[in-house]
């Protein structure tokens, strides 16, 4: 029987207007009115409130999340950061500079940002910080580091793909040091500690409620879902996910435009 359900957002639990559905929210209830503990598993630091103006609507459905891919787990009034090597984000910080207009931004303790350029004005609000509060990167930076983005434009309009060689690169110097994961079709890079995944996430939350595996649903669509949702039998993909995460997954509902929330909470996981 599953008990929990940890959903990522964007693309998944979220519809292309960044919303829950209604269908989803009314699937979400009903599995809390049958006991199931439901909880986030997101790329996004835990500023819902400010990136997506949830309220107590949106806020009540949660018993907590894996926020930042890991790098963050909130639950029981409890928060627990897990930060990346000061020496790994003074590598990508150098490897960025050598690349004219590259973007590389900090997500820090207590949901503080850092940049090397400045994001346009426009997309503060979207990013859910004040431009007051965002500073530039310097090395005391390094030790509170959660997660590292590196994109082109605002990463919220992006439209450019990142060098292959930048790609190459990080990816070879993370190996063991770090998670590295590039998502968003090759526009973005991802990375946290190699002690912060979103499974890492999920099986801490997990053990602390006493849960078997088998008890446990995930949901997801891109490369950063992919080892949550290889490590748990009740893996749902969304309809719009990526192929590799498709092939991983147990079950494939329909997209996130397309109620694909509802639907496999009813027909494919069939708790509700």
């Amino acid at each position: 029987m599953i008990k929990s359900i940890f959903f990522d957002l964007d693309r998944t639990l979220l519809n292309r207007d960044k919303r829950i559905p209604n269908s989803a929210i009314t699937a979400l209830r009903r599995c809390r009115e049958n006991g199931i503990k439901l909880f986030v598993a997101t790329a996004r630091p835990p500023i819902l409130d400010k990136m997506l103006c949830w309220g107590d609507e949106e806020f009540s459905l949660f018993d907590g999340g894996v926020y930042c891919n890991g790098g963050c787990i909130k639950f029981d009034n409890q928060m627990n950061y897990t930060y990346i090597p000061s020496d790994v984000v003074s590598y990508c910080i150098s490897a960025v500079e050598e690349y004219d207009n590259l973007n590389i931004a900090l997500q820090m303790k207590n949901e503080r940002h850092a940049f090397n350029h400045f994001l346009d004005d426009f997309a503060y609000d979207i990013w859910g910080i004040e431009k007051e509060d965002s500073i530039k990167i310097t090395e005391a930076c390094y030790k509170q580091t959660v997660k590292i983005l590196i994109y082109y434009e605002n990463m919220v309009d992006i439209t450019t793909a990142l060098p292959l060689n930048l790609i190459a690169d990080l990816q070879r110097y993370c190996n063991e040091k770090a998670n590295f994961c590039l998502t968003d079709s090759g526009k973005i890079i991802q990375i946290s500690s190699n002690q912060a995944s979103k499974f890492n996430g999920v099986e801490k939350i997990r053990k602390h409620f006493g849960f078997f595996k088998s008890e446990v649903a995930v949901f997801g669509d891109d490369m950063n879902d992919f080892e949550m949702l290889n490590g748990y039998e009740n893996s749902v993909a969304m309809g719009n996910a990526d192929a590799r995460v498709k092939a991983v997954a147990n079950f494939v509902t329909k997209s996130n435009d397309a109620d694909g929330i509802a639907y496999a909470l009813k027909e494919l996981l069939k708790v509700i």
